[in-house]
């Protein structure tokens, strides 16, 4: 039995319907899957044998790939921070990560990764305020106006890192993951992401749900996914 896999990140979920009805309709033919989606990645093996027609197949995975091209980031058993190190070797970037509601999580997926150490140099827990502002060098002005959870905070975030540590890419992430909201009154879900180089910085916001556990851990997802893209695009 051979096994084929397509990872996705964020993919819509007709579009994943669409490639997993293309799949069951070919249950006759010899293809086999399995699919599971976790933290908003899906992860779809897609099994066949040595009689299963080759250009079958191949029409399948060229499907696959043409439907889930927005949010593909695989077509093989390879993890997103497994992606991210990888890219980070081939473009000689070395990463550093500021996390404030991801706890840490972020910088554990990285460092999980067999080789990490050559492409990662730190990871800050700036979880308070104060320590934003100490650590990274976030302004107090924009914590009082515009909040710990704000674009403008996790690009100063990004910004503060770049500055401070000794790499060319960084990922910096504030939100709330709840249960309850806090003082601001904001969504419990409400995330940004900044990542970025010396080159440029973007910062992406999300508005998840499920329970903290679940809010946290899609957090981790979409900013390894984010990270790759970026490195993805560099030249």
């Amino acid at each position: 039995m051979k096994t084929l896999t397509v990872r996705t990140m964020g993919a819509n979920h007709a579009c994943v319907e669409k490639v997993i009805s293309t799949l069951e309709q070919c249950a006759e033919k010899g293809i086999s899957h399995h699919h599971v989606r976790d933290y908003d990645e899906d992860v779809i093996q897609i099994h066949y044998d040595v009689n299963t027609s080759t250009s079958l197949v191949d029409d399948i995975m060229r499907y696959a790939v043409e439907v889930l091209e927005v949010s593909l980031y695989a077509l093989d058993d390879v993890t997103l921070e497994e992606q991210v190190v990888t890219l980070l070797k081939l473009r000689g970037r070395r990463l550093s990560v500021a996390e404030s509601f991801t706890g840490g999580g972020l910088a554990r997926r990285i460092v999980s990764v067999s080789g990490a150490s050559e492409v990662y140099f730190e990871g800050l827990n700036t979880y308070n305020e104060l320590s934003k502002i100490r650590r990274l060098g976030v302004n107090p002005e924009t914590l009082k106006t515009k909040g710990a959870v704000s674009e403008q905070t996790a690009y100063e975030m990004a910004v503060g890192l770049l500055n401070t540590s000794d790499c060319d890419m960084v990922i910096a992430t504030t939100g709330l993951a709840g249960p309850n909201s806090d003082a601001s009154g904001l969504p419990v879900g409400l995330c940004f992401i900044a990542v970025g180089s010396r080159e440029r910085i973007r910062v992406y916001q999300y508005n998840l749900n499920g329970s903290r556990k679940e809010i946290t851990e899609k957090a981790i997802n979409y900013a390894l996914y984010l990270a790759y893209k970026q490195l993805k695009d560099m030249i």
